[in-house]
């Protein structure tokens, strides 16, 4: 069953039939591995061709080394995130920051809504890295994972 992408209206706007039909290949491809697997080389970090293994882009929680902390952190505060508990997530993050050293920044959608199914979500930027495509977690909800995120300890309930 084909799944409906979430595309908005008038996206394609003065493209012809053809520009139409690539564009909504590259959707599909964006909503099925996320926007990092769109502009990896064939078949890069997608798992054996025919093996039936699909391995996601990126690990499904980013944790960083011991003494080591996010330079900047950008909490998605869109319309889904927020109501999947990004509101949440963005108050432990200024909670726990400050400990971490990190800059707390909020942002409308860290995803370009490629993502928004999954979140609440964030954006980790590690010191010295470079752009234009920085990991972002998915499903940050809890105190324990925004400390794992930031290299701090996780508070006691």
């Amino acid at each position: 069953v084909p799944r409906r992408l979430p595309i908005p209206k008038g996206a394609f706007a003065g493209l012809n039939r053809p520009m139409v039909r690539v564009a909504l290949a590259a959707a599909a491809l964006l909503s099925a591995f996320g926007h990092a697997a769109a502009f990896a080389p064939s078949g890069a970090g997608l798992g054996r061709v025919g093996s039936g293994v699909v391995r996601q882009h990126r690990p499904p929680a980013l944790r960083m080394a011991e003494g080591e902390h996010p330079e900047k952190v950008i909490v998605c505060t869109g319309p889904t995130c927020s109501k999947t508990g990004g509101k949440k997530a963005l108050a432990f993050f200024k909670e726990m920051a400050e400990e971490a050293g990190t800059v707390v920044e909020t942002m409308s959608c860290v995803s370009e809504c490629a993502e928004c199914a999954l979140g609440p979500n964030v954006e980790v930027r590690k010191k010295g890295a470079e752009g234009p495509f920085y990991p972002i977690v998915n499903k940050v909800k809890t105190a324990t994972q925004v400390a794992e995120i930031l290299g701090v300890p996780a508070p006691s309930s």
